[in-house]
């Protein structure tokens, strides 16, 4: 795959890709449910490798990339690991709705497209946490927002800090397009302080946040 433009971010490689797949999916719906179902068991698989090996392989370019651009030394290159991104268990959560005694396509759709979308961003930001953790360079990563994120994603990423394992869950959500950044050693952080919203918080937000710090942090 050839090097994305300096310009480009995860969050909008994600976006792309994620709109790609969702095309592609798209004749899917219109079938009946009997034969979505199965239909599902056969595309959705294969939909995830495809798309997630996409993303990951951006995200690896994408981390080489900014290396390069930092004039970071070593000659380390992205990791892309094994991963196992549950596409199975889609196919058995999307499928469900179908299943009902009144099939409702349009569930079985949103079900579909969002868990396909969350493990795209899982495989990309996957790689970008192992090769942080990885690289003798980096001192981590660090989690990134996009402007209109939701509280939950912005009071994730300013507790984080710099994450120094790839094993701190990154904790995607469908729909979700935060990025996983590396933080060099002996160069500025990649991402700036957290600036609180002015959205209300709802009680769903602070348990969240508190699962995944005591997961996470403690």
């Amino acid at each position: 795959m050839t090097a994305p433009a300096p310009t480009l971010t995860l969050s909008s490689g994600l976006q792309e890709v994620t709109t790609l797949a969702l095309a592609e999916l798209a004749e899917l719906w219109e079938q009946p449910a009997e034969i979505l179902t199965v239909a599902l068991t056969e595309v959705l698989p294969a939909a995830v490798d495809t798309y997630a090996t996409a993303t990951a392989s951006f995200a690896a370019d994408l981390y080489d990339l900014l290396r390069d651009t930092n004039e970071v030394p070593g000659n380390f290159r992205a990791i892309i690991p094994e991963m196992d991104l549950g596409a199975n268990a889609l196919v058995g959560w999307a499928s469900e709705p179908l299943r009902r005694p009144e099939p409702d396509v349009e569930a079985a759709r949103s079900r579909a497209e969002g868990g396909l979308q969350k493990r795209m961003a899982n495989a990309a930001n996957l790689t970008t946490t192992t090769s942080a953790a990885e690289d003798p360079q980096a001192r981590g990563w660090m989690r990134r927002t996009r402007p209109g994120a939701c509280d939950f994603c912005r009071m994730v990423a300013s507790r984080g800090g710099v994450f120094t394992k790839a094993s701190a869950t990154f904790a995607c959500h469908e729909n979700c397009y935060c990025e996983a950044v590396p933080a060099w050693g002996g160069k500025a952080l990649p991402v700036g302080p957290y600036k609180p919203s002015d959205r209300p918080q709802t009680d769903a937000d602070r348990a969240r946040v508190r699962r995944w710090i005591k997961e996470n942090l403690e």
